[in-house]
């Protein structure tokens, strides 16, 4: 089976400081990773590990210093190969137009990722439904509490129907209903053959969600001193019997008509 994704001896360092008392910093240490399609990956990681870096390193918006990436069996060579179609990435970063509404700043996505004129407005309805968005869809984005720009985000994302998603964190508040149903959809996603990775805040639901169920469904690895090693903690976490009732997230279907409910409420 060919990985949707492989990451061969990568390493990353920042040089800090002024000239004459510059430093590296080591960020990334011969990294090595593969993940399958149809796989979800966890990465947890302490402040300011590397996460982000990695991340960005495998979504190939940030050139690693040494080693391979490589995307669905093809090695990313800078300047030779571009990035394939089927990559996509969300981060926690603010919206920069704060102004539009979610179903505004979805069709502005869209645009911004040349997405065939025909489909953007069959695909944009789609997310707002599948995330649970659509009865915020008319809301400022600039109103939106956490949870709602965490759906936002994972919205934007599922707009490329992608291949490869890779969620570097959620929005600070996002709740524990929301992120059942973003973990809901994720699952559905990689059950269509696409490979998940999250990092950050999106690990910490996904392995209460895996404890509470029979069948984990997720692997989970840690970032340590710039390398990934099993996540012994997650491991115990999901071997352990426990009497809580597994996470059922359904994403709601909303009519056009139906009044909107508080977002916080997920």
């Amino acid at each position: 089976m060919t990985n949707s994704l492989s990451l061969r001896g990568v390493c990353k360092s920042y040089h800090a400081g002024i000239a004459g008392c510059s430093a590296s910093v080591a960020v990334l240490r011969d990294v090595d990773l593969d993940v399958a399609p149809g796989e979800m990956l966890a990465i947890s990681s302490g402040a300011g590990a590397g996460k982000t870096t990695l991340l960005l390193c495998a979504a190939g918006m940030l050139r690693p210093d040494r080693g391979t990436v490589a995307w669905f069996g093809r090695v990313n060579r800078a300047g030779v190969s571009p990035r394939p179609e089927g990559i996509a990435y969300a981060c926690d970063r603010p919206f920069p137009y704060g102004f539009l509404t979610a179903r505004e700043a979805l069709e502005y996505s869209a645009v911004v990722r040349d997405l065939p004129i025909s489909q953007s407005a069959n695909r944009v309805a789609d997310v707002l439904e599948r995330t649970g968005l659509a009865p915020f869809s008319d809301r400022r984005v600039d109103s939106l509490d956490g949870a709602g720009l965490s759906r936002l985000a994972i919205s934007a994302a599922l707009l490329q129907q992608p291949r490869l998603l890779l969620i570097d964190d959620v929005s600070s508040g996002c709740n524990a209903a929301t992120a059942a149903e973003l973990i809901a959809v994720l699952r559905w996603l990689a059950a269509q053959g696409s490979a998940i990775v999250v990092a950050g805040a999106m690990t910490v639901w996904l392995r209460s969600a895996d404890a509470a169920s029979t069948v984990p469904q997720a692997r989970f690895l840690a970032l340590v001193d710039g390398n990934l090693e099993p996540d012994e903690d997650a491991r115990s976490r999901t071997r352990r019997t426990t009497t809580t009732q597994p996470i059922h997230a359904r994403v709601a279907e909303v009519s056009p008509r139906a009044a909107a409910p508080e977002l916080g409420a997920g």
